[in-house]
């Protein structure tokens, strides 16, 4: 079935016909109602790539995950929930890349490929070093977003937690509990989240007048083994330390559990505190004190921009940054007299 079938039968010219299903204000509603009408009586559906043709949009957009998602899974389902519902709700279908036949090819040429309308990008440790391809991205003129990394192009704009002042509050905490020597096992400083976490952990410290010891800082970069390593060094260099702030929840419990195979418990003598506020974090024994990332919300707005950016070239919205908020549980105590 053919729109000129639709045409003959409402008595209309075909351009009318294509105008109307393509949803452009110059028809009428009376036409438009009754040719949608003949539409539905012939099961007629639009063909996606003619209409893409015509519209210059595919209502696609580009979701790139990277490996991330089973090293801190619930963080990142309420970041692709996020995107989802807002993507959904205004007309458009994810394209989900996780092809490794396709590992080589650039960000850009995907989206070339596809023909996507915008992407949103979630990026890891690793996705984080391919600045080529993010700057190669925002050179081709795609809209495109992300959550807590930095994008500089006209087309691209970033939701994030203020990661500085989250990592400072934290650090406060402990220092508030009677904490001197607090280790710290951050991420990465690979993207801008990182370096502000650092920045909150030394801030802390300096407005204390708590001296800076750089054996109390490694760097676990999210993963299990980078945790367990950075822990082992922080205990054997320092081994009267008394909290630890850990840049992840996942981490952090790694963490625990190296204490753990040491005799020591938590928080009894050691304190620890987590980044991110996981599911997991929650129902551990201890509960995990933590930093709320505000997730869903930096994914919402990053796709409310991106959504705006698809539909009007001319907008560019601001970065936004939310306040993280510290949640207080059973894994943080008083240090020892």
């Amino acid at each position: 079935m053919s729109i000129r079938e639709i045409a003959k039968r409402t008595g209309v010219s075909v351009s009318t016909v294509s105008r109307a299903l393509n949803n452009y204000a110059d028809v009428n509603q009376e036409t438009r109602l009754k040719i949608m009408q003949v539409a539905e009586e012939l099961n007629y559906f639009p063909n996606s790539s003619a209409r893409s043709l015509v519209m210059r949009k595919t209502h696609l957009i580009a979701l790139f995950c990277g490996d991330q998602i089973s090293s801190n899974f619930d963080a990142y389902i309420q970041e692709i929930n996020a995107v989802r519902t807002v993507a959904g709700n205004a007309g458009y279908d994810l394209l989900i890349f996780s092809n490794r036949n396709k590992e080589r090819a650039t960000y850009a040429t995907l989206c070339r490929e596809r023909s996507v309308d915008g992407a949103f990008l979630i990026l890891n440790r690793e996705e984080k070093k391919k600045k080529d391809q993010i700057a190669e991205l925002e050179r081709l003129g795609v809209p495109c977003v992300t959550v807590n990394f930095k994008l500089d192009g006209e087309r691209c704009s970033y939701a994030e937690c203020d990661n500085f002042q989250g990592t400072k509050d934290a650090v406060l905490h402990l220092i508030g509990l009677g904490h001197r020597k607090i280790g710290f096992i951050g991420g990465d400083t690979y993207g801008k989240a990182g370096v502000d976490r650092v920045n909150g952990y030394i801030s802390a410290l300096h407005e204390t007048g708590i001296l800076l010891d750089s054996q109390l800082m490694q760097f676990g970069y999210f993963t299990e083994n980078g945790a367990r390593e950075a822990a082992k060094k922080i205990m054997d260099t320092v081994p009267d330390v008394t909290a630890i702030f850990v840049a992840s929840d996942t981490m952090a419990l790694t963490v625990i559990d190296i204490l753990r195979s040491r005799g020591l418990q938590v928080p009894e003598d050691i304190s620890i505190v987590g980044f991110g506020d996981t599911k997991e974090g929650k129902y551990a024994q201890p509960p995990l004190t933590t930093v709320n990332l505000m997730k869903y919300e930096q994914g919402k707005l990053a796709t409310e921009f991106l959504i705006r950016m698809i539909e009007d070239p001319k907008e560019h919205p601001a970065p936004v940054t939310f306040p993280c908020q510290l949640i207080v549980r059973g894994s943080t105590d008083y240090a020892k007299s």
